[in-house]
């Protein structure tokens, strides 16, 4: 019986757009990658391609491989139209680094092979490269070819081989340049169709629920493509979903009719018509083996070509990016080639939620070349027994559909109970089950390599698990690959069958974060621009390359600000989510240990966090090595008894949902432990003081201690010359003073300390000030008897002029301001060493006036005064002063200073 529309697959006719051309005998073969960033393999490693603008340069000219590329072409891609002077001679250390890089074993003036030169431009030679864009476009071809005689295995494998290829956006470094733009559009035009034609084979092959999941996703992000509508329709029938066929049709002929003013096409009207009426045309039929000559020494039974068949992704799967796992990838790779030689392997995938298990087994899954079976076990439903195994033992029918089904299979496949009794097994009919289960997978690997991938087994049911020890014992003298992924928090419950896969000799794959460069590509693809490495280097600091931690972060750097300062974006809300579902299936204790843990900082004291949480240490002990276990915490190698959070931002993320008010109460508990466990250590002053200017707020008690705990923070920044970071401290102290109103804290030297700070990073501008108002502040503030403390006005004058290299300054309100300030604290200063001193301030500071008579006269007089005096300290200040107002000797002759 006809099956319509899968029969009418959408389908481009290639002209041979990329033609074969011959090798250079004894060339090395470059391979390029252009189908996403731009990528260049040499003698099978990945090369480095140096700045943006080099690596564009490649991609513009992969993209007119074998054709010559004109100079002002390049120079008008590359600079936007726009050419600076000296664009040319960058150009040239472009190709000369290119060249280098491409061919690194080219000896000396010899010409090279790769990247030639040619009149007017250069060109990449087609007979000694290999381009992924060329080997799409030879599946592509080969997957319709396949499909037109009625083979929709061997097309579906194709397809799937030419989309493994691509990893974003063709030729992503010039795809805006106008002359790349016409084969970019032909690229992108031509990957949706094979999409299409891919999800048009899974429904001949009958993996429709996998179909509507692909199309799901595809629809979504191209609404208007009507025969990805026409497929997505079917596959829904076919998984017994009619209203939502329906609907999916309906919502199409909307579309068109409200946004472009036209009909849907007649396949659509007759599939709608077809779906009312429930025609039997519409219901899926196995498609016959297309016949093979077997090869000698084979067995005669033709192998069946089994379509790689992943779990649903998820909705916005066709922008995500594979980068990095080059090793785990090669030891599947090898753990496969050795399975195929009829030594079966077993390999775990571990690592924390997000690390990328998942992500691995599917592109894995992709560049296996032999039948993939999946199953994989839900989170948030309870799965009935076996589960996990009916996913795999359902896609095994559909590879192998002429290898006959073992009766107990076949009653687990079609829910038969008939075994149970009162819902206990029958004594020896699990054995049975699970024996042929194995024989049905072993058997189906004499014939090819087989393999099996378990995803998220912790999750797994008990039959589940048993089913699978049972079936590693068999594995080492198979064909089959069974591969499995878990979490490492979760592995507990996995003991026993961890232990048991360990008896057949497991290879382990103990997934990491990714690296900075991983980061940076990663990154860079999600952007679609060139993200630098600092920004890469803050991304990696807050996720420790977690992908889906840093995905979910990538995400909010959408402004250029925020992209240079990737530590300032916010939690994004998947991952506060992720990190405190996660918190939350550990004990009540551990996750309230946590939260004043979070508060502490990512890296923490469990002493002070114990003292903080107010429980013993050996309970507090106890709880992080659940925390420890759950992948939440690492332990610090030094110094003893310190622990930091494995994620930044899972820190953050519990930081934030503690509210305003018990994290302030929380940083008063934590300041307070830390100032007693770090009362010896000067190096924590910081973190001290940190923790009780966050209370500050609270009351006037917790003010006073974060001014005083700031001030002595500040006091150490000065000593190890970090004056900006001191005078930070400084104003942080000065806040926390303001809100100790009824406290009567000292402000004057706290401002004194900031202004001699700010004096010393050389910012005079914003210093005086700070000096003015220390004057203005204790010329206003007399004792209880109305006497003024003098040495302060004098301290404070004295700090303000005599800072070297910082006068003359320029006249302005502030110049005007001291010398006011100095005259009215004149008055008020009677001893004579320190009136000598103040009368020697006031002139250097009247420096912007230019009247060098009044200024010596002021300096002549404090010179005086100073003699009358015993005090060598003093009138070497002052005698430093004069200098610095212009004076050098002391006798006035008619009113003008000799």
């Amino acid at each position: 019986m006809t099956r319509p529309i899968v029969v009418g697959i959408a389908r481009r006719t290639l002209s041979d757009p990329f033609p074969q051309t011959e090798e250079v005998p004894g060339a090395a073969l470059v391979e390029f990658r252009a189908l996403g960033p731009i990528e260049a393999v040499v003698a099978g490693r990945l090369v480095d391609l140096g700045a943006p603008k080099q690596r564009a340069l490649l991609a513009l000219l992969v993209s007119r491989v074998g054709q010559p590329v004109p100079v002002e072409v390049m120079l008008d891609a590359l600079w936007a139209g726009h050419p600076p002077p000296s664009a040319m001679a960058s150009l040239q250390a472009y190709v000369a680094n290119l060249r280098r890089a491409l061919e690194p074993d080219r000896a000396p003036r010899t010409p090279a092979t790769v990247l030639r030169t040619c009149p007017r431009g250069y060109l990449l030679d087609s007979r000694v490269t290999d381009v992924d864009v060329h080997r799409f476009g030879e599946h592509a071809t080969s997957g319709w070819r396949a499909w037109d005689r009625g083979d929709p295995q061997q097309a579906l494998s194709e397809f799937e081989a030419g989309l493994a290829l691509w990893r974003g956006q063709a030729y992503a470094e010039v795809a805006s340049a106008t002359c790349v733009v016409p084969e970019v559009a032909r690229m992108e035009e031509l990957q949706l169709s094979v999409v299409e034609a891919r999800c048009a084979a899974l429904l001949a092959v009958g993996a429709h629920e996998v179909a509507v999941a692909e199309l799901e996703a595809f629809i979504q992000a191209h609404p208007l493509r009507e025969y990805g509508c026409e497929l997505l329709s079917l596959a829904l029938y076919r998984a017994g979903r009619q209203a939502d066929a329906l609907g999916v049709l309906r919502t199409i002929q909307k579309r068109l009719a409200e946004e472009l003013g036209i009909d849907p096409r007649p396949a659509l009207q007759h599939l709608e018509r077809e779906i009312l009426n429930q025609a039997p045309a519409l219901d899926w039929h196995p498609t016959p083996a297309a016949p093979a000559s077997p090869a000698p020494g084979r067995p005669t039974t033709p192998p069946q070509v089994c379509p790689t068949v992943p779990p649903p992704p998820p909705a916005a799967a066709e922008g995500r990016v594979f980068v990095g796992r080059e090793v785990a990838l090669r030891q599947l790779v090898e753990a496969l080639t050795a399975a195929a030689d009829g030594r079966g392997r077993v390999v775990t995938v571990s690592g924390e939620p997000g690390v990328g298990k998942t992500s691995l087994l599917r592109r894995f899954a992709k560049l296996a070349g032999v039948p993939v079976l999946w199953g994989t076990c839900p989170e948030h439903v309870t799965a009935p027994p076996l589960w996990l195994w009916e996913q795999v033992l359902r896609t095994m029918g559909t590879c192998f559909p002429h290898q006959a089904i073992p009766q107990p299979v076949a009653e687990l496949l079609s829910g038969d109970t008939q075994h149970l009794v009162n819902g206990v097994e029958v004594a020896g009919a699990t054995l049975r089950r699970f024996e042929a289960i194995v024989h049905y997978l072993t058997d189906a690997s004499h014939t090819a390599p087989l393999v099996v991938l378990l995803d998220h087994l912790h999750r797994a049911d008990p039959s589940s698990l048993r089913l699978l020890a049972h079936l590693a014992e068999s594995v080492p003298a198979s064909r089959l690959l069974l591969a499995v992924s878990y979490r490492s928090g979760e592995a507990e419950a996995l003991a026993e069958t961890l232990a048991a896969l360990a008896r057949s000799g497991v290879t382990r794959i103990d997934l990491e974060g990714l690296d900075t460069q991983d980061t940076q590509t990663l990154a860079s693809a999600l952007l679609h621009q060139e993200v630098s490495e600092r920004t890469a280097e803050g991304l990696w600091a807050r996720t420790e390359g977690n992908p889906f931690f840093l995905r979910e972060l990538i995400k909010v750097l959408s402004g250029e600000q925020r992209l240079d300062q990737p530590r300032t974006a916010p939690v994004p809300v998947p991952v506060r989510e992720v990190v405190l579902r996660h918190v939350a299936r550990l004990p009540q204790t551990a996750a309230e240990v946590l939260a004043v843990a979070a508060i502490a900082g990512r890296h923490f004291d469990i002493t002070v966090v114990a003292e903080a949480a107010a429980i013993e240490i050996e309970a507090a002990l106890e709880v992080l090595d659940i925390a420890v276990a759950a992948g939440l915490v690492v332990e610090d190698q030094q110094p003893l008894g310190w622990f930091h959070f494995t994620h930044a931002l899972a820190a953050e993320a519990l930081y934030e949902t503690t509210g305003r008010l018990r994290r302030a109460r929380l940083h008063r508990r934590i300041g307070a432990a830390a100032a007693r466990a770090w009362a010896e250590n000067t190096e924590r002053a910081d973190e001290i003081a940190r923790h009780w200017l966050l209370a500050a707020e609270l009351d006037p008690t917790a003010a006073v201690h974060a001014a005083t705990h700031a001030a002595t923070a500040a006091r150490l920044a000065d000593a190890r010359l970090a004056f900006g970071d001191a005078a930070t401290l400084w104003r942080q102290a000065l806040i926390a003073a303001d809100l100790a109103e009824k406290e009567d804290l000292d402000r004057y030297p706290l401002l004194i300390g900031l202004g001699t700070s700010l004096y010393r990073a050389g910012n005079r501008h914003d210093g005086l000030p700070v000096f003015i108002q220390a004057l203005e502040e204790t010329l206003a503030a007399p004792d209880a008897c109305g006497d003024l403390d003098t040495s302060r006005l004098v301290t404070a004058a004295v700090a303000a002029i005599s800072e070297p290299n910082l006068y003359p300054g320029e006249q302005g309100d502030v110049d005007l301001r001291l010398v006011d300030v100095l005259e009215r604290a004149l008055t008020q200063v009677t001893d004579p060493g320190q009136h000598a001193l103040m009368l020697s301030c006031l002139a250097v500071a009247r420096d912007y006036d230019g009247d060098l008579v009044r200024r010596a006269a002021l300096s002549d007089e404090a010179l005086a005064l100073a003699r009358l005096t015993t005090d060598n300290v003093a009138l070497a200040q002052i005698l430093h002063l004069r200098a610095a107002a212009g004076v050098t000797t002391m006798s006035v002759v008619d009113g003008v200073a000799a």
